[in-house]
């Protein structure tokens, strides 16, 4: 193929013109981008044609001005594909070695180039400069994922942070906070409430907070029973209520009063003394949204159809935390946390209708719910643990199958109500293959880990994210125990689990627009979940078992492996900034959606990405796969 490169001096404003528009030339002075602009040149490329071969001597930093180049590590393994706009280059004037890639064009293309001078003179005198071309994409997307972080805190390093991201501390200035003895008669204890107009009073010993009493107490333990208002405000106070120390993020302690289901919660110094009460009504103020409320509805409801009211709220709540700038992890633990709470009522309302179970049993969840990671528009993955403890609990659990069959409906189906669809994958308790006895899960997770099979184990990793969320925890502790402790233990079926892993379409490629997926409703769309989120989650799933970490949550998984050593602190970190950064993406995508009326899904069409976002989500992209070829090296020996 005939092959043309044309050289000429660049236009000074059309030049200006075009890097004004795109990062992270758009940031610089006029000062800045002229000392850029010197000695640049344009150069026209016909398709086919190398632009750079690897081991070349680089001179220029090359930013696209039209048409499309395909980025080759080595000259062989593809790496990128570039558009309008974006550089490349970079990396060996930084380094000051050859070009690694061999970059191909694969249109008629024209490049602006910069000559290596200017760009090392203004990346040494720029830091936000510097930081875009830094080669470590992983500490690219870290500062990306900080600084959107730091965009909704306080500006003012030397005051103190206020914003959704600031400390417990924030919500309340040190102030004498009302409280009383053990042994205060419960009627004076009453009495201090109503002078001082608090709902809440802690109990102290000097100042050691022991216990705490609310009107809910009063009425329930004292008023209810009619007990002695004489007796000791111990009798009836809540002993060790849950604290907070003073430096809990705000958003920490917002979830932790929605799985508590408590509206004040205790605030401690270092040394654990009292510091002050704060309520739900602080932290909604400071969040300007219902969040808390809607786990109180849900614990309140008296039917399914009061739950699925409740849960109606949950996309505006979420939307509301997204807008005050909570991040990717707690917003996910909240949503979270409403789902348990759905799950937790509609069962219990379930079972105050059948009554008692026939046989000990317990609610499990799978997958997203099992590791606190939801997001909206989820649907169920759930199932029950019978005991077996002596001979005949499997009889008895099959002679009570009416029971658990009408419960599995009633749940599934008030469930689906409140906004958490039917399985397609039918993982429901509904399904008899997911109601069994502790024995038969046990049998059916043998089977997976001492005879895998590929496609098996594409289809059951999920229920190695399992957690208990009602009825008989123990059940669900002892079969997680021989789970993990078989699975460790089997090198091979760790191979399997890695190299279906590994399997995983990573979209790597670039050309104006992602490497997508075809949607029959949304057409060609990007699949944050499968393409992105859900590689990080197999990988952190991967070294859990390996290790026989019990922990489901996927950071907390990277934090556990990489102190173990099973995997270097590095890519755990670099993995849990790509897994942050991709579904804050996904969730600002899906607060979009629900603000629009439209139903929020993972897939989204990539011309709703800004250019920040499709950049550092290419940085994202890259490390996956990186990480994904390092497991299954290390767990299949790179046998795909």
């Amino acid at each position: 193929m005939t092959q043309t490169t044309q050289f000429a001096p660049a236009e000074p404003d059309e030049l200006r013109a075009f890097l004004a528009s795109h990062p992270p030339f758009a940031q610089l002075g006029p000062d800045a981008l002229a000392a850029l602009m010197r000695g640049s040149e344009i150069s026209y490329h016909r398709r086919g044609s190398t632009v750079t071969h690897a081991g070349d001597d680089n001179r220029f930093l090359s930013v696209v001005r039209s048409g499309a180049v395909e980025l080759r590590l080595g000259g062989t393994d593809l790496h990128a594909r570039l558009g309008e706009g974006e550089c490349f280059g970079y990396p060996s004037l930084i380094r000051g070695g050859p070009a690694q890639n061999e970059v191909l064009a694969i249109e008629d293309t024209l490049l602006y180039r910069i000559a290596r001078p200017a760009f090392l003179a203004l990346r040494e005198a720029d830091d936000g400069f510097r930081g875009f071309f830094d080669t470590d994409e992983a500490a690219r997307l870290r500062r990306a994922l900080d600084g959107m972080r730091r965009k909704f805190q306080a500006g003012d390093p030397d005051a103190e942070v206020l914003g959704v991201h600031g400390p417990v501390s924030s919500l309340h200035r040190r102030r004498q906070v009302v409280t009383a003895a053990p042994d205060t008669p419960i009627a004076e204890a009453a009495r201090i409430m109503a002078e001082r107009d608090v709902s809440t009073l802690p109990v102290t010993n000097g100042q050691q907070l022991v216990g705490i009493v609310t009107d809910k107490d009063l009425r329930r333990r004292v008023l209810a029973p009619q007990l002695d208002t004489r007796h000791p405000v111990r009798d009836i106070m809540t002993a060790d209520p849950v604290t907070a120390p003073e430096d809990t993020p705000v958003l920490t302690a917002l979830v932790m009063m929605a799985e508590r289901q408590i509206h004040h919660l205790p605030v401690t110094d270092p040394d654990g003394a009292l510091v002050s009460v704060i309520s739900s009504n602080d932290i909604l103020a400071r969040l300007g949204s219902n969040s808390l409320l809607i786990a109180k509805e849900i614990a309140a409801s008296a039917s399914a159809a009061q739950v699925a009211r409740a849960c109606a709220q949950l996309p505006d709540a979420v939307g509301g935390l997204v807008s005050a700038g909570v991040d990717a992890d707690h917003v996910s633990r909240y949503v979270s946390t409403i789902g348990e709470g759905a799950h937790r009522r509609i069962l219990a309302l379930a079972m105050e209708d059948l009554g008692p179970p026939p046989v000990p049993f317990a609610l499990v969840c799978f997958g997203s719910l099992a590791r606190g990671e939801q997001a909206l528009g989820s649907d169920q993955d759930n199932g029950f643990i019978f005991g077996d403890a002596d001979s005949s609990a499997r009889d008895r659990a099959a002679g009570a199958a009416p029971y658990f069959v009408e419960l599995a409906r009633r749940l599934s189906d008030g469930l689906d109500s409140a906004g958490y669809r039917y399985c397609p994958g039918d993982i429901m308790a509904t399904n008899p293959a997911y109601r069994r006895s502790v024995a038969e899960w046990q049998a059916q997770f043998a089977g997976w880990i001492d005879a895998p099979d590929p496609q098996a184990i594409l289809q059951g990793t999920i229920f190695f994210d399992m957690r208990c969320l009602a009825g008989d925890a123990a059940l669900v502790d002892r079969l997680r125990d021989r789970v993990f402790a078989s699975a460790s233990a089997n090198r091979i079926f760790l191979s399997f689990v890695a190299r279906a892993a590994a399997s995983t379409r990573v979209p790597l490629g670039f050309f104006r627009n992602f490497l997508l997926q075809d949607d029959a409703d949304e057409g060609k769309v990007l699949d944050l979940k499968t393409q992105a989120i859900a590689p990080i989650v197999d990988i952190a799933r991967v070294h859990a078992l390996a290790n026989g970490t019990k922990a489901t949550h996927t950071l907390e998984r990277l934090r556990i492996a990489a102190a173990q050593g099973s995997i270097d602190a590095d890519p755990a970190r670099d993995l849990a900034a790509a897994f942050e950064f991709v579904r804050d993406v996904r969730l600002r995508h899906q607060a979009g959606q629900v603000a629009r009326g439209e139903p929020p899904t993972n897939k989204l069409p990539p011309a709703r990405l800004s250019r920040f976002d499709r950049e550092h989500l290419r940085g994202a992209f890259k490390l996956i796969r990186e990480q994904l070829d390092r497991t299954r090296t290390r767990f299949a020996g790179g046998v795909t």
